[in-house]
């Protein structure tokens, strides 16, 4: 059988058909132990589902009752040819289906992306391809951390380990390309329980900066440093805030009515306490609202709140599906793209010239 390309790390499925028909017609001796009929039996039904909905028909019914004479014996010739398929072997063969009375083909050259509901299947059958090159299999998937994942580790090891292994280990795939993942499962899960520790002491540190009272509306709400040299800032300096407020709306960190949730805005960093009702939905990953966070405290934005940080942000912000956050959410949050915290941090710089 015809080796795959490793190095070619998209998962799309011309390239996963192109694999997994060949290696049914001709199977390596590291897929002998795997029903190639079953796997194709399924892949059949998803490409077909993906033909259909995402291309056009190579033929149809109305060009052959409408068309020419030659247009009508194509036509025929590939009726003829899916009539005259005895078996499973000749309708692969085929590489095209009908589909009320439309031919589509098999060969659908299409990007499967994280957000497709059946990812972990169409991942999990691209990292078969490894069998015959586990060493790439590492490289594979960092590519997929970054690229699909946006190196939010905690999903993605959360994906790997029941999504991909515990579904597909010994269906799709052997130990040895099983093992390989969980090694590099492992990596990363030590780098992120090192990264968990290194990020500890900065809360814990944080008790004697000028830690703010907790009497204070019970640490429902940040309060802006500049309050305490100007209480009326956040009326004074609308203008200022406002930008903040919009620009975070324009690049999709919140989601809020730029006309009307303002004021909203404007409490949670007030000292003066959120209601539930008028938390702020926050609509990108939990590691940029971490970091968001972290910025303004690490700018002397707002207030130290020693360990209470994440607690005040759970009461601040709801998540981009309008539930309330646990503070592990946001304490162990990790990854982000460095473009994108460039332009958070850009954000809050904003204020720089005020506060």
């Amino acid at each position: 059988m015809q080796e795959p390309l490793f190095t070619h790390f998209q998962i799309n499925t011309l390239d996963i058909w192109d694999f997994e028909r060949d290696c049914f017609f001709n199977p390596g001796i590291e897929f002998k132990n795997f029903s190639q009929q079953r796997i194709m039996e399924t892949l059949i039904e998803k490409v077909r589902d993906i033909s259909i909905s995402k291309t056009s028909p190579f033929t149809t019914y109305d060009g052959y009752l409408e068309g020419s004479k030659d247009t009508k014996h194509y036509y025929e010739s590939k009726v003829n040819q899916l009539n005259r398929a005895c078996d499973f072997s000749d309708y692969i063969g085929l590489e095209f289906f009908f589909s009320r009375n439309d031919g589509y083909s098999y060969r659908v050259n299409y990007e499967i992306l994280s957000k497709e509901e059946d990812f972990a299947y169409w991942f999990s059958l691209k990292l078969r391809q490894y069998e015959l090159g586990v060493r790439y299999i590492p490289e594979f998937l960092k590519h997929h951390l970054s690229y699909s994942f946006d190196d939010y580790e905690i999903s993605y090891i959360d994906f790997l380990n029941v999504q991909v292994l515990r579904q597909y280990h010994n269906i799709f795939f052997s130990d040895r390309v099983s093992d390989t993942v969980k090694e590099y499962v492992d990596t990363l899960f030590v780098s992120l329980k090192n990264q968990i520790a290194k990020d500890e002491p900065e809360v814990k540190n944080e008790k004697s900066i000028g830690k703010r009272p907790k009497s204070r509306e019970e640490f429902n709400s940040y309060r802006l440093m500049i309050l305490q040299k100007e209480p009326a800032y956040l009326n004074s300096h609308s203008t200022d805030f406002y930008d903040v407020f919009h620009l975070l709306i324009k690049h999709d960190f919140i989601k809020a009515d730029p006309d009307f949730d303002f004021e909203r805005f404007k409490k949670i960093f007030s000292g003066r306490g959120v209601s539930k009702s008028k938390r702020i939905i926050w609509s990108e990953n939990n590691i940029y609202l971490k970091l968001f966070v972290r910025y303004l405290l690490q700018t002397k934005k707002i207030e130290p709140m020693g360990n209470e940080n994440w607690r005040t942000t759970v009461k601040c912000f709801l998540d981009k599906n309008g539930n309330e956050f646990k503070t592990t959410q946001l304490q162990y949050a990790n990854g982000g793209k460095d473009e994108k915290v460039k332009l958070l941090y850009s954000i809050v710089d904003q204020l720089e010239d005020v506060l």
